[in-house]
């Protein structure tokens, strides 16, 4: 058997995310029927992990193995004929056995953009979240900074989450802007469910003034998710690169 490494991106806006689901439409179900049309033959794909729905990928990473023979070309061209317009496969490569989209994953950097003029362009308007009110930038960047290194973000994540051990590393926290657009970069060593959203979010609330940079220690000691912001909605955040 052959293992190959897929990088891939997708619009998520009509998907109910990556992981497939019953009757629903997800990117590793549209993923999985075209390299079974194209291998003809059953498949298991793997996926670096879940993005929920509406969460948009530039750079997500999924691993397939297949007992064909055709070039990683001829799997690139023959994949993206066979699927949606949403969904692009941007580049196949050839791995050793032991690869895994998801266990061999070091690091995920994301991004969540937030679009601060009156008006949302029609072109980004499904990729971005608006949000007017007046922010003070200083106390963005520098409540980012709290959020680098080891912490248990049990504060930060749907309080559904099931995963017992909720503690995460992130490398690195910042914001840039541009004009009307204003990008949130993190980068760390694994996510929970909305936990990007929920930074984002509460990154926000202290723009606003609502709280301070000072009070995220407390938050996270309390593992308390009431404290912390909301959660941003799904279009605006992007998994951007898996690092490997």
């Amino acid at each position: 058997m052959r293992n190959l490494k897929l990088t891939l991106a997708y619009d998520g806006t009509d998907f109910h995310g990556w992981q497939i689901q019953p009757q629903l439409r997800t990117v590793q179900g549209d993923l999985k029927c075209a390299l079974e049309k194209l291998f003809n033959h059953e498949v298991n794909v793997t996926g670096s992990g879940r993005t929920d729905a509406g969460v948009h990928a530039h750079g997500q990473v999924a691993s397939v193995e297949t007992f064909r023979t055709m070039d990683t070309d001829a799997v690139l061209r023959g994949v993206n004929a066979l699927l949606p317009l949403e969904v692009r496969v941007l580049l196949v490569e050839e791995v050793s056995p032991d690869f895994h989209a998801r266990r061999s994953a070091r690091s995920k950097t994301y991004e969540y953009h937030v679009w601060r003029s009156p008006i949302v362009s029609p072109f980004q308007v499904r990729y971005v979240y608006p949000f007017r009110y007046p922010l003070d930038e200083k106390s963005t960047d520098c409540a980012s900074k709290y959020f680098v290194g080891t912490h248990d973000f049990t504060s930060f994540c749907a309080t559904s989450t099931q995963i017992e051990d909720r503690t995460r590393t992130i490398f690195e926290a910042y914001w840039d802007r541009a004009d009307a657009k204003w990008v949130f970069r993190i980068r760390g060593n694994g996510f929970l469910q909305y936990m990007v959203r929920t930074i984002a979010g509460t990154l926000l609330e202290i723009g606003r003034g609502r709280l301070t940079p000072e009070q995220l220690p407390g938050i996270f000691a309390a593992r308390d998710r009431r404290l912390a912001g909301p959660s941003l909605p799904a279009h605006g955040l992007h998994l951007m690169e898996v690092q490997y």
